[in-house]
């Protein structure tokens, strides 16, 4: 199954969301894009640490959300202006929030963005328990 995790600039939330999910499962195909994203664009500064000091592997570098990825089985954004976005352009996106989709919630996660370091290790815990409930749920759907 292909999962894209949608972010607004695909450097703090998506590729969290991407890093813990692969560090968890190689059942699926695992990436991350930004609705505002600029190509190439490096992890920011705290996301990189989180994902350094929980050993987990390096996402993939920002990526604008394409086309294509309106394809994907699953898309599963961080807020619902996001997922809003994402239907207004491609109706026939398979698209959920994180929180939605994994536990029924309808809060988004904060964006950390020029944050300190608690705002992204919150993220960080916001994200990881979602991907577990994700990955959980997709296991007892297969």
């Amino acid at each position: 199954m292909r999962i894209v995790f949608v972010c607004t600039g695909n450097t703090c939330r998506s590729p969290l969301a991407e890093s813990i999910a692969r560090s968890l499962s190689e059942q699926h195909d695992f990436a991350s894009r930004g609705l505002a994203a600029y190509n190439g664009a490096p992890v920011s500064f705290y996301s990189a640490a989180l994902i350094r000091e929980h050993a987990l592997p390096e996402p993939s570098a920002a990526e604008q959300f394409q086309p294509e990825d309106a394809h994907a089985d699953l898309i599963l954004t961080m807020s619902s202006s996001h997922q809003q976005h994402i239907k207004a352009l491609y109706a026939e996106a398979n698209v959920y929030m994180l929180s939605e989709f994994a536990a029924g919630e309808t809060a988004g996660i904060a964006d950390p963005y020029g944050g300190d370091r608690s705002a992204y290790q919150h993220a960080y815990n916001q994200i990881a328990e979602y991907v577990r409930q994700l990955l959980e749920k997709l296991d007892n759907t297969q």
